[in-house]
């Protein structure tokens, strides 16, 4: 679409001192983006109706279209509606949630922004350059949010287990924390200046809800035959979580997955006074060792012989000899 102030005939006093080859790639730079049409911003808890303004603008600045709103404050006030300026038909369209859950239904692809004070987590961090490239991957078909945390305290530990993927954007030491629709703004350049993104039609990813419902089915499961602590099954889950995110699960993957927790459960539904009396979970017995630490492995208690198996000797029958 050519914007009427984008004209090859008539170019600004600015642009005319730029080369033909120039001209020709900043007028390109200037074109709305549409192929960003299947990304969202998610803000969680946003409370100040300035920063929910001053974020539209931004997402309209790089092409984004489609803004989340879960459990906001009051927002919608005159301070909102100065920072957006003219991106106020963006809030207009907010669509707003009561909680994360209902606002990811039908993402494939979920992304967490975390800030510096958090890059001990567990999970590999990319730069917004890396998650721009993979967001190239995925392609357009697939549907992506893009999830920011309160402003002052960001996404909890487990809003961010319910992320695929982390970003966090590299910012001085000294003052590190970027303002909400700058850290929107930075990650949305990126995106945005990487190209147009095709469709992919050769990868189809699991929605966020499919995911959803097999991690359920699978803690479940892992309770009932006794691998995970009832008092803290998180603590082996957000590993599950870590793993089976970075897999791209398609919805025959999940499919399978939650086939076998299903037999699973009919398997050991005849012995639940055995796995009752277990005196400890099998996970509880996993040494996890610290990335990048000496000791690479991940190793159970003391790894004991198989014992023979008994044989019934009743049932064994001599063979006849021929003579």
């Amino acid at each position: 679409m050519r914007l009427p102030w984008i004209s090859s005939e008539k170019p600004s006093h600015a642009l005319r001192q730029l080369s033909a080859r120039a001209w020709k790639k900043q007028k390109r730079g200037l074109k709305t983006n549409d192929s960003l049409s299947h990304i969202s911003v998610v803000l969680v808890e946003t409370q100040e109706g300035g920063n929910i303004g001053s974020t539209a603008r931004a997402m309209k600045n790089m092409g984004l279209q489609h803004l989340k709103l879960v459990g906001p404050g009051e927002w919608f006030n005159e301070q909102c509606r100065r920072m957006a300026g003219k991106a106020i038909e963006l809030v207009h369209s907010a669509q707003i949630y009561s909680s994360l859950d209902e606002a990811l239904s039908g993402e494939n692809v979920v992304i967490g922004t975390t800030s510096a004070r958090k890059r001990k987590a567990k999970q590999r961090i990319h730069t917004p350059r890396e998650i721009a490239d993979l967001l190239r991957k995925y392609g357009k078909s697939h549907r992506v949010a893009l999830v920011f945390g309160p402003e002052r305290s960001g996404l909890t530990d487990l809003q961010l287990a319910r992320c695929q993927h982390l970003v966090s954007i590299p910012s001085n030491l000294e003052h590190p924390v970027l303002n909400l629709s700058q850290a929107v703004l930075v990650l949305a350049y990126e995106i945005f200046s990487s190209g147009p993104t095709k469709s992919n039609g050769n990868l189809q990813l699991a929605s966020d809800e499919e995911r959803e419902q097999m991690f359920s089915d699978m803690q479940r499961v892992l309770l009932e035959i006794g691998f995970l602590n009832p008092r803290n099954p998180s603590h082996i889950m957000s590993s599950i979580r870590r793993f089976l995110g970075r897999a791209d699960l398609t919805p025959r993957d999940v499919q399978i997955l939650r086939g076998i927790m299903t037999q699973m459960e009919w398997y050991t539904a005849g012995r639940p006074a055995e796995i009752q009396n277990s005196k400890s979970q099998p996970a509880d017995r996993l040494k996890l060792q610290i990335p990048n630490s000496k000791s690479q492995t991940i190793s159970e208690s003391k790894t004991q012989k198989p014992k023979p198996r008994s044989v019934n000797k009743s049932k064994i029958q001599n063979p006849k000899i021929k003579t």
